[in-house]
């Protein structure tokens, strides 16, 4: 690899990891096989981060969130973070790394991505979200690397349930104390949950005993950070069963706040103030727009709409905007694709991450 900088090599691989192409058959624009088709083309999907640093010198963290599409509270809290200013050390976030599943409300729109850290063959659409992930952790170099999620009931009633825990891999790793910070920021959380079952338990896996019952823990993201990468890593756990959004995103912001402090990492505003204004955080008013180039023609929508178009029409959505989760997505459609034919009527649903905001329908005449 060039010596470049750590800031221009991140900005490089995002660049060059943004777009996803069309399939071999989805070229023959123009030929006889797809003049009774429509040709859509959609916006390159981002790879949203962002890297920030304060003025006096402090650590280092990686916050991921959006790995598993599903789990909002997670990668709402880290899309916070990207808001906060950085006093003290530096902070670097992923917020929606595995957008397409984001945007799909699924778990792995393309499988298990938090199962593919050991090994991802280069065909599958998360290869280069996966390996972006790896380039970016070993030029970014961080202290210790947080994975976000919102795993299923609470651990504190069932051992079984994954939710509202912080997951480590081993008690103690070549001289990272693992159970030890884990459970320094557990008790510091722990006394402001007054509901019994909601309070946070550290579960360690212990991925590196050949005898774990946790055996498939070795391909995912915290494994490979300690194992590969020699840097703490810990999953930070809400629950999907708590009753809002926004209390799973507070819930991160509790443990988040104390390896920070760990860590001798201060933003502003503080976190007692985001925990305290949330709801506003999550809340955010914005307007959402897209430009779609119809024949050559552009037009600007804002709300649902009908469009009647000829066959062997090409329409190009040239930008979406809203949120940094909004995007546009054809319904019964490959979301991996970014152009593709369809040979009936369509539609497309702009979203607000899970949220659908409005609906274009495109019927051919």
């Amino acid at each position: 690899m060039e010596n470049i900088s750590r800031r221009n090599f991140i900005i490089g691989s995002g660049a060059s990891l943004l777009l996803l192409t069309l399939k071999p058959e989805e070229v023959l624009a123009g030929t006889v096989k797809h003049k009774n088709k429509l040709h859509f083309r959609l916006p390159p999907k981002p790879i949203q981060y962002f890297i920030k640093d304060g003025k006096k010198k402090g650590g280092k963290i990686l916050i991921i969130g959006g790995i598993h599409g599903n789990e909002p509270g997670a990668y709402k809290a880290a899309d916070i973070l990207m808001d906060l200013d950085v006093k003290t050390g530096s902070i670097a976030v992923l917020p929606r790394i595995n957008f397409v599943s984001v945007l799909a409300n699924v778990r792995g729109y393309n499988g298990d991505m938090n199962r593919k850290f050991r090994k991802i063959r280069k065909r599958d659409p998360d290869f280069k979200y996966v390996m972006f992930i790896k380039d970016f952790i070993k030029e970014y170099n961080p202290d210790v690397v947080l994975s976000l999620h919102d795993g299923y009931g609470f651990h504190a009633k069932n051992k079984n349930h994954w939710g509202q825990c912080i997951v480590i891999d081993a008690v103690e790793y070549k001289g990272y104390p693992l159970y030890s910070i884990a459970k320094f920021v557990a008790d510091q959380v722990n006394p402001k949950i007054t509901k019994k079952y909601w309070k946070i338990p550290v579960h360690n896996t212990d991925t590196f005993n050949r005898n774990t019952k946790y055996k498939e823990q070795r391909r995912s993201l915290t494994y490979y950070v300690l194992s590969k990468c020699n840097i703490p890593a810990f999953c930070i756990e809400a629950s999907k069963q708590l009753p809002s959004l926004e209390l799973k995103t507070k819930m991160h912001f509790m443990m988040i706040k104390e390896f920070f402090k760990i860590y001798n990492v201060e933003v502003e505003p503080s976190f007692d103030y985001v925990i305290s204004n949330i709801n506003a955080y999550i809340n955010r008013k914005k307007s959402h727009s897209v430009i779609v180039n119809i024949n050559g023609r552009r037009e600007y929508v804002s709300s649902s709409k009908t469009f009647k178009v000829p066959a062997g029409s090409r329409i190009r959505f040239e930008s979406v905007y809203g949120n940094r989760g909004s995007f546009i997505i054809p319904e019964g459609v490959n979301l991996n694709y970014s152009g593709f034919y369809y040979s009936k009527n369509i539609r497309f649903f702009v979203k607000d991450d899970f949220k659908r905001i409005f609906t274009l329908k495109f019927i051919k005449t």
